[in-house]
């Protein structure tokens, strides 16, 4: 979570600890839009975390047919479209991902450079790296799925003409001036000084110009001296008449140097080449206008203006970024495709439910007593122990492994057995109707949507 800010008001745990706030756009599809941006802000977490990344607002933005995505202040807000803009069919979920992978990019680099680029395609290798392990978030997120997301998965490829004109809609940040532009021009900038300009530029600040040698100087010493004309140099080392000629030579040149600095003054009136690059008064930067046509501005009701212009569509990166966009259902399709392979072969390592020993390898199998028998009807509850070793329970809600002796889930508080907590309740509120979820007898909060226990 970002410095400085921290959420005491959660009414339930929050799918990244590095987004504070998550917005969808008021209406009918709310709560769709809210579990879309959650899930998210959930497989999100660990690239965010392991890069020091942190949003304060995630927020839905209408479907429109310029971008998906944008990127305020540098992570202060992120924009993302879940819709299509003529359709108004939820886009594909890895594909709004990897527009966030994108917006991530700008949190770094708020332009479209070749060091954005190398940024951006870290991420997106991140999250394909994810998505190979099947990972989708955290805790509640774990399963991938929730009651709400049946309505914006299975989304297919884009339609033609349902892909935005550019990816991104820009980078902006708060208007605090604009740079001045110098009167000379470009070409009359300076060069760069020299180690050795430097240093003479340096004692003549501090000592002003044109001076001389301490005794060298017959009409001053002569004036030092209160007009007596003296033989020979004075022995300025350790003698008293010394010290008085040097302090009388420092206040004179003090003098010397404050006339020069007024007159420096004076002429910088007159020319720009010493005022400052960024001034902020009474200059006022071109504010940027939404798509709507109205002003744009910040948390505090400030001016925004554009740091980085939409995206060069001749760019290769751009191309290849888009194709990705395209592709994306392909690309999910083989790691979901890893995936599926990976459940089948941990299946096979587990018992079976009447041979003890299908699935076990044959170095070390399982051997029951001879004269033991369990009948068919009998239900088996507990877990065989594979090579000396308990298996995990499993929670059917978030997927996480707990001890075989836990009676509520380590994550999520999911009651995982009810005959062994027979004190128990089901919440019945629109969003849990379904579930699997159970509460504890003394909770007083349903742990999946905050709904207060029924009296």
């Amino acid at each position: 979570m970002p410095l400085g800010i921290e959420r005491i008001n959660a009414r339930r745990p929050q799918p990244n600890s590095r987004i504070v706030f998550i917005k969808p756009l008021p209406g009918p599809t709310a709560a769709y839009a809210q579990d879309f941006l959650e899930r998210v802000a959930a497989i999100c977490h660990p690239i965010m975390k392991a890069n020091h990344l942190s949003v304060m607002s995630l927020e839905e933005y209408e479907p429109n047919p310029e971008f998906i995505g944008r990127n305020f202040n540098a992570g202060e807000i992120i924009q993302l479209v879940l819709k299509t803009p003529y359709s108004g069919h939820w886009m594909s979920f890895r594909s709004v991902v990897m527009v966030m992978m994108h917006e991530l990019a700008h949190c770094v680099q708020m332009n479209h450079s070749g060091a954005f680029w190398k940024v951006r395609n870290g991420y997106a290798g991140e999250m394909r790296e994810l998505w190979a392990k099947g990972y989708t978030g955290d805790g509640l997120w774990g399963r991938g799925k929730t009651l709400l997301s049946g309505e914006y998965e299975g989304r297919g490829d884009f339609e033609a003409g349902e892909l935005p004109r550019s990816l991104c809609g820009g980078t902006y940040r708060t208007s605090r001036g604009r740079k001045r532009k110098r009167k000379g021009g470009a070409a009359e900038e300076q060069k760069p000084l020299t180690y050795a300009e430097r240093q003479q530029k340096r004692i003549a600040k501090k000592f002003g110009t044109n001076g001389v040698t301490l005794g060298d100087d017959e009409d001053t010493r002569v004036k030092l001296e209160d007009g007596k004309k003296p033989k020979g140099k004075p022995r300025v080392a350790k003698s008293a008449r010394g010290r008085e000629l040097r302090a009388a030579a420092a206040l004179a040149r003090f003098g010397q140097q404050q006339e020069e600095v007024k007159a420096e003054q004076e002429e910088g009136d007159n020319t720009s080449d010493t005022e400052s690059d960024y001034d902020d008064t009474n200059v006022k930067a071109e504010d940027a206008l939404d798509l709507n046509g109205s002003k744009l501005l910040d948390g505090k009701g400030h001016g925004m203006i554009k740091v980085c212009e939409e995206e060069d569509i001749d760019d290769v990166h751009v191309k290849e970024e888009m194709q990705e966009l395209r592709d994306i259902n392909d690309i999910a399709a083989a790691s979901e495709k890893t995936e599926h392979a990976t459940n089948i072969a941990q299946k096979q390592l587990l018992p079976h439910k009447h041979n003890y020993n299908q699935g076990l390898s044959k170095e070390a199998p399982v051997q029951l007593p001879k004269k033991t028998s369990i009948p068919e009807t009998t239900p088996i509850t507990d877990t065989i122990p594979l090579n000396g070793s308990n298996f995990d329970l499993t929670c059917p809600v978030c997927s996480m492994s707990n001890d075989p002796s836990s009676l509520l889930c380590m994550a999520c508080s999911h009651v995982l057995d009810i005959r062994k907590m027979p004190r128990h309740w089901k919440c019945k509120s629109e969003m849990c109707v379904g579930s699997f979820y159970v509460n504890s007898e003394d909770y007083g909060l349903c742990g999946v949507c905050g709904t207060r226990k029924p009296d």
